[in-house]
């Protein structure tokens, strides 16, 4: 192999900690690169995850940041999720389902489904309510959904692997939108 490095793009569920190390292994020195289907706790662990040499050598893109970079919001929620899980890594994604299921309840509340409404009718009531969102106050941040339902939401965090869990790197500025 002539390339300096490797991107695994899979997710971590498809035995993507079994590819990274065995690409890994059989090239020892070349640099180790993955996506948010990989990027976890359970990667970062040894035990179950990446061994500390091929730990070090990897690192990833999600669309999580460090908890400091949430607004006041967002901190409390992983004051909250520590305590209620007994952790001090939550994992990255989680803040991510809580702000789902929030944006989906309250998009099913604005839809005002009225009783004998059909599931498709409703369904389609709550679809329009998410895409009618815009500037969401949440704890991701402010965001709105765009006519392709994405957030507007453009930050990404690099993470490593140190001491056998992921440690933010730094904010990665998308540059463009959907």
């Amino acid at each position: 192999m002539k390339t300096d490095c490797w991107i695994f793009s899979g997710e971590i569920e498809s035995n993507g900690v079994e590819a990274i190390k065995d690409v890994a292994t059989a090239h020892p020195s070349i640099n180790l690169f993955g996506g948010d289907g990989v990027i976890s706790n359970a990667l970062a662990d040894p035990k179950t995850g990446l061994p500390p040499d091929i730990g070090a050598r990897f690192e990833g893109t999600i669309a999580t940041l460090d908890p400091k970079y949430f607004p006041p919001a967002g901190k409390k929620f992983f004051e909250q999720y520590k305590k209620a899980y007994h952790t001090q890594d939550p994992d990255p994604y989680a803040i991510y389902g809580y702000e789902s299921m929030s944006l989906l309840l309250d998009s099913i509340k604005k839809a005002g489904i009225k009783n004998g409404e059909s599931i498709a009718d409703a369904r389609a009531a709550v679809v329009k309510a998410i895409y009618s969102t815009k500037n969401r106050q949440s704890v991701l941040g402010t965001y709105s959904i765009d006519q392709n339902g994405d957030t507007t939401l453009t930050d990404y965090g690099l993470y490593k692997i140190a001491n056998g869990k992921l440690a933010f790197d730094k904010v990665i500025k998308s540059q463009g939108g959907s």
